[in-house]
């Protein structure tokens, strides 16, 4: 059966729920049964629709998960790794081995992906100091990772990273869709991956994956957050 394009982001958290139902029963009753035992989160701003399809299906909490892309100073749209919320650091070594930065280069641009943190923290209207808020809702944890699809993953790697600094009891991946390099690339990082439209491409594009892809604005995501049953705001 071929696979039929996402109508919403919304709509792919909800068949993520059933192919977890389906792919891992156990794990499937154990969410039902102990909601409080998990806990999502979200990149944003479009992995915040699929996490509120996902987890309004499994009665489960969810949280934003900031990451930034620490940007090539030469080349803004590229980056050589990806700052998250509470400044854990994850560097491309090889891309930075063929780019030629020095010391000083590569600090400046880590240091200004961090003021972008904290500019989006505040945006989203939470503190500063995110580590113990962290242990209290992952320790010990099943953990949900959410995205409305990965490209070249490294993003989500980097908020895995921090997620485990954190002692869950275990990680998950769910992804509405991706390459197969990508999946391949990240399994041994993830307890289990779940995503319905894993790509056998060369040339890949999460849009590819919906009816109606769109930049989710900065005016809805407040608005879905505001009615969410399910957002919890760490």
């Amino acid at each position: 059966m071929g696979f039929s394009r996402y109508n919403s982001r919304k709509e792919a958290g909800k068949i993520l729920s059933n192919l977890l139902e389906s792919q891992d029963k156990e794990l499937y009753k154990k969410t039902i049964n102990h909601p409080d035992d998990c806990f999502s989160f979200a990149i944003p701003n479009g992995g915040i629709p699929v996490a509120e399809g996902f987890c309004s299906e499994l009665k489960i909490k969810y949280d934003i998960l900031i990451v930034r892309k620490i940007k090539i100073p030469y080349n803004p749209e590229a980056g050589f790794g990806s700052v998250t919320t509470d400044g854990t650091i994850l560097l491309n070594q090889d891309l930075l081995s063929h780019l030629n930065l020095n010391e000083k280069e590569i600090k400046k641009s880590i240091e200004k992906t961090k003021q972008e943190i904290q500019d989006r923290l505040q945006f989203y209207g939470k503190g500063r100091k995110r580590a113990e808020k962290y242990i209290n809702v992952v320790q010990g944890k099943n953990i949900f990772m959410i995205d409305d699809g990965l490209a070249s993953g490294f993003t989500m790697l980097a908020a895995i990273k921090m997620v485990k600094k954190y002692n869950p009891k275990s990680v998950y991946l769910a992804v509405p869709t991706a390459p197969r390099r990508t999946v391949e690339k990240i399994k041994s990082d993830v307890d289990k991956i779940f995503c319905p439209n894993v790509k056998e491409v060369l040339r890949f594009a999460v849009a590819d994956a919906y009816k109606h892809w769109y930049d989710v604005p900065k005016g809805k995501i407040f608005e879905l957050l505001s009615r969410s049953e399910y957002y919890y705001d760490i």
